[in-house]
């Protein structure tokens, strides 16, 4: 019996051994591939990773400071040097996302390195990335992966938020109206033709508000109406309820940074664009 025991612990420590060899054989082999790739296309500026990826930084960016906590939206494009691979997201489809939740590993350990408005170049080995299996149709096996990232400034955000309504409203066949003082977008479904809405009013309304993807995050119905000074609501309905009267009707599309900015709130999450159904019930002057 301990003959046999000791057989299975025997051919148990050979399997390991055996892995942890295909292992380091795989990181020198993939990283001689690397160091070939970089030196036959006359590559400089790169630097080396403890963890093994290669990583250049092609523009520091000059916002803020990336940290693991940091939220994100970033482009990048993705090819391979030993692979049929070409993963892409641009900036009006980007990636969003804490920082230390994106994936590779490689693409949040440089951006942690860089700030906001970053252009990064990062090389990085199957073992690091998607390893054996990949990802996807997008991405085969043992792809050693050569990719371009752009990070997106704050200052980004209006145009970015702009892209994303326009998107919306041509996927949905919605006709609106862009203010273009302010960036926000509105359809007038009734004019209404009561008391005019003034800065100084005080509205009664009836509404629905959701986020982009359809998630209704708030609302307020007939039998339970809002009634509320124009002045303490957010800058998207000061700015788009005085295009109708009382009994109008108007839906609204408000980028985050006429809502609620980059700070959560309860169920919508942070700089998010906000979609309104609104119906003015009643507008005292």
């Amino acid at each position: 019996m301990i003959k046999k025991y000791l057989g299975i612990m025997l051919l148990a420590l050979v399997l390991l051994n055996s892995c942890e060899k295909e292992t380091r054989d795989l990181k020198t082999i993939e990283d001689q591939e690397i160091q070939a790739f970089i030196k036959n296309n006359n590559l400089t500026g790169f630097s080396k990773d403890t963890s093994g990826f290669y990583y250049q930084v092609l523009s520091p960016g000059t916002g803020e400071q990336i940290k693991y906590s940091t939220s994100v939206i970033f482009s990048q494009k993705t090819t391979s040097i030993n692979e049929s691979v070409n993963f892409e997201n641009s900036i009006y489809t980007p990636i969003g996302n804490y920082v230390g939740y994106i994936t590779p590993i490689s693409w949040r350990q440089t951006m942690i390195r860089v700030n906001k408005g970053a252009v990064l170049r990062i090389l990085t080995p199957s073992y690091l990335a998607f390893g054996k299996d990949g990802s996807g149709s997008s991405i085969p096996g043992n792809a050693i992966l050569d990719t371009k990232i752009t990070v997106a400034n704050d200052a980004d955000r209006p145009a970015y938020e702009d892209n994303l309504i326009k998107d919306f409203l041509a996927t949905n066949k919605i006709t609106a109206t862009k203010d273009a003082a302010s960036g926000l977008y509105y359809q007038i479904i009734t004019p209404g033709t009561g008391n005019a809405v003034l800065s100084t009013s005080t509205i009664k309304a009836v509404y629905t508000g959701r986020l982009l993807t359809g998630a209704i995050f708030d609302q307020a119905t007939s039998a339970n109406p809002l009634t509320i000074a124009l002045s303490s609501v957010i800058q998207g309905w000061q700015i788009g309820l005085p295009f109708i009267k009382s009994g109008g009707k108007i839906r609204l599309f408000i980028p985050s940074r006429l809502a609620y900015g980059s700070s959560a709130q309860n169920s919508i999450p942070a700089n998010s664009i906000l979609d309104f159904d609104i119906e003015l019930v009643e507008v005292t002057n």
